[in-house]
């Protein structure tokens, strides 16, 4: 588990004590404020009967709840803005010696990492989560805290989040989704469905000027053909380019090279095409079919490109979006 809690850089030299193997907490100025003796009373006579009013303020049962490898991060420690983690490595102890912090519990001081919140290895939700909350509170962001236990380990230097940094979190975390859209795609549009899909996604494709839905056993090697133009819009200065498109319909590793050879026979039979595509809703390209198409490159000498997995899904939602609403 990871707990955040409320820290003081005005208070005691709270990193020190940390790097020297120990975390402490505060609200425990009472000499009767050992946790495991408090709840003692709780269990035999209850809160009410049990404790005092100064021993009630002490109790802060999630200390008990402490165990290995569990974290602690100390919000405003060392300066406001900043925190401090560690790892758990024992069970909540009570010393009572100074006026306060005397509840304590034993930590890794090699463990120990001062951070800024608003860095950009902070997830924004995790950055958000470390803002004063009260005395303490868990933190549920158990993979955003491991990422950015992985990126202090890694020595990250540290650099303000900014907007760019934010989208580029969101971008990561909407893979997993995109690759799921392209799955239902392919479960709508499995085969020729595909084919015609994606003719009336390329039609509204910037400078796509005319889309050819070939299909069929007689479509050699060219399911789509697609002319556009590129270049500057000035007379003579534009550019008609021909693209021949293998759509495959297929699930998982797409691991047949049959897509490389049909474009290799598109080449042969359209000789003004400039450049192939491969659209497959398959999730990743095997290593054979990233050969095939090197090879193809190769002995073509054109361009020849792979939209596959979650690249399918932003493509069609960018450029199709209209026929989805």
């Amino acid at each position: 588990m990871i707990y955040a809690i409320k820290g003081d850089p005005e208070g005691p030299d709270m990193l020190s004590s940390l790097r020297n193997g120990e975390g402490r907490f505060g609200w425990s100025s009472c000499p009767t404020g050992d946790l495991r003796q408090l709840k003692q009373k709780i269990d035999t006579v209850g809160w009410e009967a049990g404790l005092s009013e100064d021993e009630k303020d002490s109790y802060q049962s999630f200390l008990l709840d402490l165990t290995e490898d569990d974290y602690v991060v100390y919000v405003n420690v060392p300066e406001w803005g900043q925190c401090t983690l560690a790892r758990v490595t024992g069970a909540y102890v009570w010393r009572f010696e100074d006026d306060d912090f005397n509840h304590r519990f034993p930590v890794d001081g090699n463990s120990v990492a001062v951070f800024d919140r608003n860095d950009e290895i902070v997830h924004p939700a995790l950055s958000a989560r470390l803002k004063l909350q009260g005395r303490y509170w868990r933190i549920y962001l158990e993979q955003e805290f491991r990422d950015l236990l992985a990126s202090l380990e890694n020595g990250s230097k540290p650099s303000p989040r900014t907007q760019a940094v934010n989208r580029a979190f969101l971008a990561k975390e909407l893979q997993p989704l995109l690759v799921q859209v392209t799955q239902r795609i392919h479960h709508t549009h499995p085969n020729t469905d595909l084919e015609k899909l994606l003719a009336e996604v390329f039609r509204n494709v910037p400078g796509v000027k005319e889309v050819k839905l070939q299909g069929g056993a007689g479509d050699r090697g060219a399911d789509l053909i697609i002319i556009f133009e590129s270049g500057i819009p000035v007379p003579g200065l534009q550019k008609q380019t021909t693209c021949v498109i293998q759509a495959k319909s297929f699930e998982g590793e797409h691991w047949d090279i049959t897509a490389a050879n049909d474009i290799r026979r598109a080449f042969d039979h359209y000789p003004d095409a400039d450049m192939g595509l491969i659209v497959s809703t398959a999730s990743v390209g095997s290593e054979a079919l990233e050969k095939e198409l090197s090879k193809l490159r190769e002995d073509t000498g054109k361009p020849v490109s792979l939209l596959i997995g979650a690249d399918v899904a932003s493509f069609i939602l960018r450029f199709g979006q209209q026929l989805l609403i």
